[in-house]
This record gives structure tokens, sequence and C-alpha cells, in this order.
């Protein structure tokens, strides 16, 4: 009988908009991940937008947590 894969864990850190693009990456298996992975958003106090979201990787089935944050200020424009 053959043996089941493992399936591993990773955290990622990215803002919506590359997420929206599919830009992030499995940090297992390097695989693209976006919103056709089909994330389960977790709910934040307050009702506000969720900033964390669990989902599996298509390749390598890694349990992925992805935290949102905000994108950051371009740096060309500071003195």
């Amino acid at each position: 009988m053959a043996r089941k894969k493992r399936s591993g864990f990773g955290d990622v850190f990215t803002d919506r908009a590359s997420f929206e693009r599919g830009e992030a990456r499995c940090p297992s298996c390097k695989r693209p991940i976006g919103p056709a992975g089909g994330p389960t958003f977790v709910q934040s106090l307050g009702g506000g937008e969720s900033r964390l979201a669990t989902m599996r990787c298509g390749r390598c089935s890694a349990e992925l947590t992805i935290r949102f944050e905000d994108p950051r200020p371009s740096e060309a424009g500071s003195s």
C-alpha cells in the first residue's frame, strides 16, 4: 500500500492586491496561489475586512495561513 504524502504548513505574508493577481507563492513548493484556490477568510472582530485566511496548496497540500498586510508606500518618494 502506498503511503499518503504528508502535508506541511506555511505562512504567507502579502497584500490583498498581489494575492488577487495570483502573485503570492506557496512557501513549500513555490506554486502561485490566489483566490482561485478557495481561501477561507477568518472573521475579524468588529466586522471589518478580514486580514487572515487559510487554504490548502493545490500542488503540495500544505495548509497555508495567509496574512494580508497593508501595501507598503514606495520608498522612492522619501527623503
